[in-house]
This record gives structure tokens, C-alpha cells and sequence, in this order.
């Protein structure tokens, strides 16, 4: 790119300039302030370096047409290294592309303005200076982009060791504090603040084993804009063949307002993000072990729960956790077994049973939808009564039977293809 040199009356006037570069320096730097979030919501220290390259910048423009010399070596790492930089402190490569174009824009309204009344600067700057402008803005928004992108590849490329290296100690040692600790920092995570486990069924694309990842990626991204947490606050990983999300939670949040929040969040972005099938949601817990925990009871969910609501497809832990509690004592199991097993010689009694709670114990609903008379309905309820020797109207008794009954069901059926 060749570099023109300014002469006669325009050399003195963009010297002049270079000379007092503040006020064109403060000028770009509310242009970006007033047409840039990223920019608008940078700490009072990321701004000062702003203005800095900003000053940088100007010194440099103004050199190259004064001198007739291209940016040396020098100066074009120092623009290399700031845009590697502003990937760390939270400038897109959008903000920082239009950074770039409204500096040149400033530039060239500077100069005509001080040219404008002066036929002979005005000329030279418009017939041999702006398209010299262009080239070189565009070189350099060029060379900015590549150096971003190269940052936030080798960036990215440092996040996903350091993620394989937490959810390695999550699912191989969960008792490695330590090692749990030294990982969720380095990742700009807070090792005690409490999480909760998504488990999710998802179709991916068919794609070579070395783009798994991007699409992973691309799912996580989806969802971080579906529930309104930054992707950079979710951690993720694929476990045996499904994708494991822990997400953040509040600290000092009850357990149970954690979960009401998560199955909300969970039906959202089952909803809203195609490739996922289904959803486990595990409950809120801490640390390696915690996290561990939770992942575990979000399988669970997601195993047993597509056998006892097929229709759905989110499926809490919390919904289950009365049964897992009595599947841990092989004395309640046999006893609630057994109350079911009375049953099993009548078909229609089991039948009538879960459409009864399905129903919510409304009996005009529970008839309805077994297609048959009221007084039947009350008929059958009386003998299940009468077989088991229990009341409908005894609540710890009717909470006995729903957990006999729902487990029974968890044996029977298989979860849908």
C-alpha cells in the first residue's frame, strides 16, 4: 500500500493537529462511549487504556501521512497486542471493528473541517488522501481482526483444557477438593457457590468427531441465551452420550426455590432449543462431590421419569425423591410391594388406581377418562379398599399407595424411543 505525504497547506494543518492531539482523541472516545454498550460499560481503568491506544492511534495516523512512511513493526504489534487484549476485557470483535470505524470517521471529519475553507487543502485531501484513508483503515481493522480471533481461539483452546480437567475430577474424583478448588478458579469460577446438574437428551447432527465440539458449543450458546446465564457461566461436557450442563445458582437460595427456578429454566429451553429431547434436573449442591451428586441424581431423572410421564419431557429429581428414598430400604420396598401385589389379580383395579391419581384424585376426571359410570368408578375404589384394608380418606395411607403404585409402574414400562 503506497502512502501518500501530505503537502502545502494541508501538511500544516493535520501538523497542527498531531501537535494537539487531545481534542480529536477525546472526540473518538465519546463517539465510541455514545454508540458502543461494550464500550459504555468498560471499568474506568479499561477505559484509560482505550484512550490511550486511541492517543497511540492518532500518533501513528497522523506520522504515516506527515512522514510518507507505512506503520513500522513495531507499532503494528502494539495494535496486535491491544486487540488481543480487549478479548480479555470483554470487547467484541464487533465493538472493537466499529471502533475502528468510527475513529476513521472521525479523522476524515476532522481534517475536513479544517480544511474546508482552504479550495487547495480540501482538494488534496479529497482527491488524494481519501482513498488512502480507506486503505489504510482497512489494513488495519484486517490485521485487528486477526489478531482477535487468533486471541480468543488460543483463549478458548486454554478454557476447554482447563473444563476437561474439572469435569475429569467430577467424574473420576469427586473427593480431589483440591484439584476441584484449583480448576473452578482458573476458570474464573467460585469453587463453593452452589450449582445445579441438567442432564439432556439431544439430537446432534451428524458431524466428523472433530467438529463435535463446535456443536456442543453452539448448543451450549443456545441455551445461555434461552435462560439468560452467559456461556461463559455454564460448564459443560458430554457424558456418557449426553450433554451435562451445571448451572449457577444464588447463594443463600433454599433448595427448594433453586429447583422451581431450574424446572422453569429447563421447560424453557426445552421448548425453544430444537436439538433437545429431554431434560433431567438434578438438585442444588457444592463442591466436587456436590456436583458429582447432583449429575447423578440428574440421570436418574432422566432414566425413570420418561417411564412414569411419557408425555413430558422434563423430568426432576425432586419429583422423585420419596421413591429413590424407599429403594434405599429393602424392608419399605418389600412392605409397598406388597400392598400393590394384592391388586395385580384384578387388572381394573390397578388400572383405576393410576388414572385416579393421575387425575388428582378428582373422581368426575378419573371416571371420564376410564370411559366408565361414576358409581363404577366408586364401586372399584371400595374394593381396593376393602382388598387392602385402608381408607381413601386416611392421606398417609393414599401417600403409601401412590409411592407403591408409581414404582410398580417404574418397573413395568420402558422409557420411550
Amino acid at each position: 500500500m503506497h502512502t501518500p505525504r501530505l503537502q502545502g497547506r494541508l501538511r500544516e494543518m493535520a501538523r497542527a493537529i498531531a501537535e494537539d492531539p487531545e481534542p480529536i482523541v477525546a472526540r473518538i472516545g465519546r463517539t465510541l462511549i455514545d454508540n458502543d454498550r461494550d464500550y459504555a460499560a468498560l471499568s474506568a481503568t479499561v477505559k484509560q487504556d482505550v484512550r490511550d491506544f486511541l492517543a497511540f492511534s492518532a500518533g501513528v495516523w497522523f506520522r504515516t501521512i506527515l512522514e510518507g512512511d507505512a506503520p513500522t513493526e513495531a507499532e503494528l504489534r502494539v495494535l496486535g497486542d491491544t486487540a488481543r487484549r480487549r478479548v480479555h476485557q470483554g470487547v467484541s470483535l464487533t465493538s472493537l471493528l466499529r471502533a475502528v470505524r468510527l475513529g476513521s470517521r472521525e479523522l476524515w471529519s476532522t481534517l475536513l473541517e479544517v480544511a474546508k475553507d482552504d479550495a487547495e487543502a480540501r482538494d488534496e485531501l479529497v482527491l488524494v488522501f481519501s482513498t488512502y484513508l480507506l486503505d489504510y483503515f482497512d489494513d488495519l481493522a484486517e490485521r485487528i481482526a486477526s489478531a482477535y480471533l487468533d486471541e480468543q481461539f488460543q483463549h478458548a483452546r486454554w478454557r476447554d483444557a482447563l473444563r476437561y480437567e474439572l469435569t475429569s475430577v467430577i467424574f473420576s474424583f469427586p473427593d480431589d477438593d483440591a484439584a476441584f478448588h484449583k480448576a473452578a478458579s482458573a476458570l474464573g469460577l467460585d469453587p463453593s457457590a452452589p450449582r445445579v446438574c441438567l442432564a439432556l437428551d439431544v439430537v446432534m447432527p451428524q458431524v466428523l468427531p472433530s467438529h463435535v465440539e463446535g456443536e456442543l458449543d453452539r448448543t451450549l450458546l443456545a441455551i445461555s441465551r434461552c435462560i439468560g446465564i452467559p456461556a461463559d457461566d455454564l460448564v459443560r461436557s458430554l457424558y456418557r452420550e449426553r450433554l451435562v450442563i451445571w448451572l449457577p445458582l444464588t447463594r443463600g437460595d433454599s433448595v427448594l426455590a433453586a429447583d422451581n427456578l431450574v424446572q422453569r429454566q429447563a421447560t424453557e429451553l426445552a421448548n425453544a432449543v430444537n436439538c433437545v429431547r429431554r431434560v433431567g434436573i438434578g438438585l442444588m449442591n457444592q463442591g466436587a462431590r456436590g456436583w458429582s451428586t447432583s449429575m447423578d441424581e440428574a440421570f436418574r431423572a432422566l432414566d425413570q421419569g420418561p417411564r412414569l410421564a411419557p408425555q413430558r419431557r422434563v423430568f426432576a429429581f425432586s419429583d422423585m425423591v420419596l421413591n429413590e428414598s424407599v429403594l434405599r430400604s429393602g424392608n419399605a420396598l418389600r412392605y409397598l410391594d406388597a400392598m400393590v401385589e394384592r391388586l395385580s389379580h384384578e387388572v381394573e383395579l390397578l388400572t383405576t388406581l393410576a388414572v385416579f391419581f393421575d387425575s388428582g384424585q378428582h373422581r368426575k376426571h378419573a371416571s371420564e377418562q376410564l370411559g366408565i359410570h361414576p358409581n363404577t368408578l366408586n364401586y372399584r375404589l371400595g374394593r381396593i379398599e376393602e382388598i387392602l384394608g385402608g381408607s381413601l380418606d386416611d392421606a398417609a395411607w393414599m401417600s403409601r399407595l401412590h409411592v407403591a403404585l408409581t414404582l410398580r409402574r417404574a418397573s413395568e414400562r420402558d422409557p420411550p424411543v
